[in-house]
């Protein structure tokens, strides 16, 4: 018999990363799964033991301290050691942000295996993650909570950090993450300094980075950003012109619509009064 646990929690979510279930398992000798697909992101920290993982063109011979993972839709097989089959526990989850987290861990479509030497640190984010599922209230939260800690130490702990940072695709990663910044935090007085910081980056690097991708500084961006959503509430909400400024993260109305009519052409109150739809004419958000 193999001795497993399994802890599951589904919610329909908009977070940016939504935890699906957790496990852990003892297996027994040439024990196996698939070939077949995952609907979801899977990823597996081996304990104790052997086996091997296998994806379309490639083998793995895996044991303690690997950590692999199953990319949705992509057909894999993974298999314990007929000797010394492999103890190990995994978590499932997905969300918008999720493949930026796990290109930063070193997690490719060419290399879905990492190692990892924090074993006691990894077996206790699986502990809070169990330990969550417990919860009643709480349990969403405390959920992410756990999910992030972990994928934070696989994304510490993996060795392949110094070539994934010379990866110039890493470049697009961390543009992605000052975008998601900016549109998380464009409510308040934050700086590009403050920014930098929080994505570990020197600012003028972070900023050359993001004006090759975008076209425009990171400063140019948010406003853009910030009068964009102000066209929302323009158009949506009897807000005054005062509490529209305020609530897209400028810190007067003189300011805000010295500004809006700048890039615009027209003041905020022109707009309101001509009707003007959300993402019509020049309010459109930019993507990247």
């Amino acid at each position: 018999m193999t001795k497993h646990k399994i802890a599951q929690y589904s919610i329909q979510s908009q977070q940016d990363i939504q935890f699906y279930y957790t496990g852990t398992e003892q297996c027994i000798a040439g024990q196996s799964w698939g070939p077949a697909i995952k609907q979801c992101y899977k990823i597996f920290y081996i304990h104790s033991g052997k086996g091997i993982y296998r994806t379309v063109d490639r083998t793995y011979h895996l044991s303690k301290g690997h950590v692999f993972l199953l990319s949705p839709y992509v057909v894999s097989f993974f298999q314990a050691d007929g000797e010394e089959p492999w103890n190990f526990s995994w978590v499932a989850f997905g969300g918008g942000i999720v493949k930026d987290y796990l290109r930063q861990a070193g997690f490719t479509p060419e290399n879905p295996v990492i190692s990892s030497d924090r074993e006691q640190e990894i077996r206790q984010c699986f502990n809070r993650l169990f330990d969550a599922n417990q919860r009643y209230y709480s349990k969403p939260l405390q959920l992410t909570s756990a999910l992030y800690a972990f994928l934070a130490l696989v994304l510490e702990s993996s060795e392949n950090e110094p070539a994934i940072l010379q990866n110039s695709n890493i470049k697009d990663v961390y543009v992605a993450q000052a975008i998601s910044f900016m549109k998380n935090n464009y409510t308040r007085n934050i700086t590009i300094e403050e920014m930098a910081q929080t994505l570990g980056l020197n600012r003028k690097y972070l900023a050359s980075l993001f004006k090759a991708a975008m076209g425009m500084p990171p400063q140019h961006y948010l406003g853009e950003l910030r009068l964009s959503k102000a066209c929302g509430l323009l158009t949506d909400t009897s807000l005054s012109i005062k509490e529209i400024a305020y609530s897209v993260g400028y810190t007067g109305q003189l300011h805000f619509t010295r500004m809006f009519k700048k890039m615009y052409g027209i003041s905020p109150s022109q707009y309101r009064d001509s009707g003007h739809g959300i993402g019509a004419g020049p309010c459109e958000e930019r993507t990247m």
